[in-house]
């Protein structure tokens, strides 16, 4: 294989992946992601939020949180869309708009427990 050749694999291959990593850092604002990327289905636990219920659309829960930055002292409110289904395990029974609760969710936002 030419030197040519290969360097014309090498650009591609690297166009390839330079726009796979822009493609993921596009964020939503308040840390929300799209209803049709959010996982359906239970799977590694990524983090436990803690917050309260502000909206219920099906089986999508808009969760209120606060969280302070590390350095920063200032409370921060953001919304989290988490995906409450048949595998969640819901303890004290479901919930409803006003609830206080805690979830333990996976990277993609499902609920594998709530609380």
């Amino acid at each position: 294989m030419s030197t040519l050749n290969m360097t014309r694999i090498i650009i591609a291959a690297m166009t390839i992946t330079i726009t796979g990593f822009a493609g993921t850092g596009h964020a939503l604002a308040e840390g929300q992601q799209p209803v049709e990327q959010i996982d359906t289905k239970p799977g590694l636990a990524h983090t436990t939020i803690d917050g309260k219920v502000v909206k219920i659309e099906g089986e999508i829960y808009t969760v209120q949180s606060a969280s302070a930055d590390y350095l920063d002292s200032d409370m921060k409110e953001n919304a989290v869309r988490v995906y409450v289904g048949r595998e969640t395990k819901k303890i004290n029974g479901d919930k409803k708009v006003g609830d206080k609760i805690r979830a333990e969710i996976t990277r993609g936002g499902f609920a594998n427990s709530i609380q």
